[in-house]
């Protein structure tokens, strides 16, 4: 894979050097020594759970060497439950969400701490198998919403200048992007491009994440950052949501803390940000159908969002452990790019990947002129660290077609049925 993924770090000191050791209830975190775990104790304990879903109550262990594979400290291969729920929403919030609609009795105050809001259902998605299973009560869905007809930022601009109908889809077909010569005649070679989309298809279909640093180079890179500052101080960035959004708005700045806007590319003064997409769309598209595409051959990416400007402004702010496709929506891959000139490790807002099934964890630094695809569905729970200083990214969407015409035959199903009205 490409530079800059460290598959472990010391969850204390966030050192990659030496042998660090994992723990053994959860897997999903690492340390130098059991020093350094009884440091970071106090923090870990909120979200430890064992790999059938509780949460971790009692004293804390570290297991045998960071690439066990499962491994105990003894060396022998550790047996995994028959039933496995890498990703469980704990009950305690549930009860809180539940007390307004009288499905469950009223005993606490609503609860809005960290630890219940760490980690989301598990389930069947499409690379697996299974189906999507109805459960009762649903678990809240901490992903982006993406199905907004107007974004914020069209909506605040006059008709002359936003370039929208009066309803503009929140979706944008991928193959109507640039071809080959328009790329070219805009400074991106064929050599280039074949280079990058190698990178994409070995690395989506061996690791399930594909880093790619200096992307587009410094000098596209800083005009697109001008572009995002701009936005920023023209005020057009507003609090990200989430798709439950009775969580949001019992937990706001608990689950995520960045300011968003939706770009097309079109609107005055975003025309770099437009010619990145236009770029990501091309490599996204031909990797699709590329002859040795592996998984990617598993769907038609035909859809794709607007362009997610996204600011952390420190102070703490991140995003807690989410899917971004949790309940079959369409989307299949997450495309972010990164605009943070001079970081540093002391800054924060590390993206942090925990591929299902593996006892590894990805460390994505939010570096300048970084791109970023991995797959969106529960292959990919991730987090964004919490940010010190001021974060930017640019995040895209893609979607299969096939997935998503089945997500909003059932969202109309659904939304007939609970308007239907009842009759005596």
């Amino acid at each position: 894979m490409s530079n800059g993924v460290n598959f472990r770090v010391c969850a204390h000191c966030h050192s990659r050097d030496g042998e660090l050791r994992m723990c053994s209830r959860c897997k999903n975190a690492w340390y130098c020594n059991k020093d350094h775990q009884m440091q970071h104790w106090q923090q870990h304990k909120q979200v430890c759970k064992s790999r059938n879903g509780a949460i971790h109550k009692g004293g804390s262990s570290v297991g045998g060497g960071g690439g066990g594979g499962g491994r105990g400290a003894e060396g022998k291969k550790a047996k995994w439950p028959s039933h496995k729920t890498n990703f469980s929403f704990d009950d305690g919030l549930l009860d809180s969400l539940t007390t307004k609609t009288g499905e469950r009795p009223q005993q606490q105050q609503p609860c809005t701490s960290q630890e219940n809001l760490q980690f989301q259902g598990s389930g069947g998605g499409r690379h697996g198998g299974g189906r999507y299973r109805r459960r009762s009560p649903p678990e809240p869905d901490l992903s982006t919403p993406i199905d907004s007809s107007i974004s914020s930022l069209e909506a605040s601009l006059p008709s002359s200048q936003s370039h929208r109908s009066s309803k503009t889809s929140a979706l944008f077909d991928v193959r109507d992007g640039a071809d080959s010569q328009t790329l070219e005649e805009g400074g991106f070679n064929e050599e280039w491009f074949a280079g990058i989309l190698e990178s994409i298809v070995r690395d989506l279909n061996q690791y399930g994440v594909c880093v790619i640093d200096d992307f587009l180079g410094a000098e596209r890179a800083d005009h697109i950052l001008n572009e995002v500052k701009a936005l920023e101080s023209h005020g057009a960035l507003e609090a990200g949501q989430v798709v439950s959004r009775q969580v949001q708005d019992q937990a706001r700045g608990m689950i995520r803390g960045d300011q968003i806007a939706w770009v097309t590319g079109g609107e005055p003064h975003c025309s770099c940000i437009g010619q990145l997409v236009t770029v990501v769309d091309s490599l996204v598209a031909k990797a699709n159908k590329h002859q040795d595409a592996g998984m990617l051959a598993n769907y038609n990416i035909t859809w794709r969002t607007r362009a997610m400007v996204a600011c952390y402004p420190g102070r703490d702010t991140h995003y807690v452990k989410h899917v971004d496709n949790p309940n079959g929506d369409g989307r299949c891959i997450t495309a972010i790019y990164y605009l943070n000139r001079d970081w540093s490790e002391d800054d924060g807002g590390v993206l942090r990947i925990y591929p299902e099934g593996k006892d590894q964890v990805a460390s994505i630094e939010p570096l300048f002129d970084r791109m970023l695809f991995f797959w969106s569905d529960r292959r990919n729970p991730h987090e964004v660290l919490p940010a010190k200083i001021t974060r930017y990214a640019i995040t895209v969407w893609y979607l299969d077609q096939k997935e998503r015409n089945e997500y909003l035959a059932r969202l109309a199903h659904h939304q007939m049925t609970t308007t239907q009205p009842t009759h005596a």
